[in-house]
């Protein structure tokens, strides 16, 4: 299928690894202009030179601290700056810290949403302006299947990155006759290295492996396995394009089949 993204420009966030990667790199092979962004401009920069070999696509890497207050301002600038305009949004970024829910305090829900929710709410102002303007725009954000089905042990993540659903849901409905569209996808357990990060942490916590961790999650999950990045970038890419132009406010599971719930 031909996404038609030729000559878009996107801004993909916490795109040096893991979903972010995978989305940035899909996202060029279908033609699109990539600006990616993360903290470490060492290893964004290995990351833009293996998207361009594998794509001959244009990436331009941007090492930047998004918890920073004026850095998504900057950001969007720049992506405007080297391509005209930002089309494309595309929110990702590491997750919090793994605790139960008892053991979590105020201030670990403030800077989970330092984290999570408000560079989110800074993007979203930096670009809409433009893409109402133009009437075209697509807006993404890479939550987790938690939003629907929250996890044990993930409290900070749950919470939060429902916060973040609820708030882009919010948008959507305002400015969906601006022809601008705004979705979440919700990924469920896929090999990343931070899903071997939390797997670590909950193995330690309750005197298992982290390999026994990976593998029950697998098991939860209805087709055996853990997805691939590639397959949560693939849906992330469709609902960018004009095939998906008649989507917006949907809260997307690329899950495996792990949710239960009918809606």
């Amino acid at each position: 299928m031909d996404l038609a993204l030729d000559g878009r420009s996107a801004l993909v966030c916490g795109a040096s690894a893991g979903l972010g990667f995978a989305t940035a790199r899909e996202l060029a092979q279908e033609g699109a202009q990539v600006v990616i962004v993360s903290r470490s401009e060492e290893r964004l920069d290995r990351a833009a030179a293996a998207i361009r070999k594998e794509t001959g696509g244009t990436v331009h890497p941007v090492a930047a601290d998004l918890t920073d207050p004026e850095t998504p301002r900057r950001i969007v600038a720049e992506c405007s700056d080297r391509f005209g305009c930002v089309d494309i949004l595309v929110a990702n970024g590491g997750g919090p810290p793994s605790m139960p829910a008892t053991e979590a305090g105020s201030d670990d829900l403030e800077a989970a949403c330092r984290l999570l929710l408000l560079p989110v709410q800074r993007l979203v102002a930096a670009c809409l302006p433009g893409m109402r303007r133009r009437r075209w725009g697509r807006i993404v954000a890479i939550t987790s299947i938690a939003v629907r089905e929250p996890q044990p042990g993930l409290v900070l993540s749950n919470a939060l990155r429902a916060a973040v659903t609820g708030y882009l849901k919010s948008v959507a409905d305002e400015v969906a006759a601006d022809g601008v569209t705004v979705n979440t996808v919700l990924p469920g357990f896929t090999a990343t290295e931070r899903l071997g990060e939390l797997a670590g942490t909950l193995a330690s916590r309750e005197g298992t492996t982290e390999a026994a961790v990976l593998d029950g999650w697998a098991a939860r999950t209805p087709m055996g396995r853990l997805l691939e990045p590639a397959e949560v970038a693939a849906a992330v890419a469709f609902l960018v394009s004009d095939r998906a132009s008649g989507m917006t406010g949907v809260a997307l599971p690329v899950d495996g089949g792990f949710g239960r719930g009918l809606l």
